[in-house]
């Protein structure tokens, strides 16, 4: 695989129609508001590192809110209504999270777009999502919204194979990036997370909020 790596202050490089990189879309009081959901939301749901297909575990720590969260074990990747982990259903979307949506996608080509899921990913240093495509929800007209709180990463945008080569650029606290449409299914990840960047107080890693379409 190759890729195309920029400097950590670098702008993001020209990316695919269907990807809307959306540099601080989010002020810090809105950012502090998204770190006090998610602490709600982990608090009612914790974090954990999910079982891989192969019998691994993901690499970053995972938790969901809404009508349905995705899931891994043995049995595959799917979207749950329920935590499997405690027979809960998943917690409420905190207000936070739907106002952030709502102004992300207001002047985007999905100014309606309503989530009825969200994943919550955590990295710790040393983290790191490999590519992937989104492809567990059953309609991919719905575009992906993803929040960063915490600390700086670098994001990979790649193509629809995953020896496609890639895009990798630095996304910060309160950056936001959506993917629909003709890059909707693109294959993305995170390289590497700058530990000791986040300027949010209490937040020592970096949170990935991905608001998805799931059912």
């Amino acid at each position: 695989m190759h890729q195309t790596t920029l400097a950590l202050t670098g702008p993001a490089p020209d990316l695919p129609e269907g990807v809307i990189f959306r540099p601080n879309a989010l002020a810090a009081n809105e950012q502090q508001e998204l770190a006090e959901g998610v602490f709600a939301v982990t608090a009612a749901a914790p974090l954990a590192r999910l079982r891989t297909k192969g019998g691994g575990a993901t690499s970053a720590a995972m938790t969901n809110c809404g009508q349905a969260g995705w899931w891994s074990d043995a049995k595959g990747y799917r979207y749950v209504t329920a935590n499997p982990a405690t027979g809960q259903s998943w917690p409420l979307f905190p207000e936070s999270f739907l106002r952030a949506v709502r102004k992300i996608a207001a002047d985007s080509p999905w100014p309606d777009f309503a989530p009825d899921a969200c994943l919550i990913n955590f990295y710790e240093p040393g983290a790191k999502m490999g590519l992937h495509q989104d492809r567990d929800e059953k309609d991919f007209a719905q575009p992906i919204i993803t929040i960063c709180l915490g600390d700086d990463a670098d994001f990979l945008v790649g193509g629809f194979a995953r020896t496609d080569k890639t895009k990798a650029f630095v996304i910060h606290s309160g950056d936001a990036l959506m993917m629909g449409g003709a890059s909707r299914m693109l294959f993305h990840g995170v390289r590497k997370i700058y530990a000791g960047t986040s300027p949010l107080p209490g937040v020592n890693g970096r949170f990935s909020l991905t608001f998805r379409r799931a059912l």
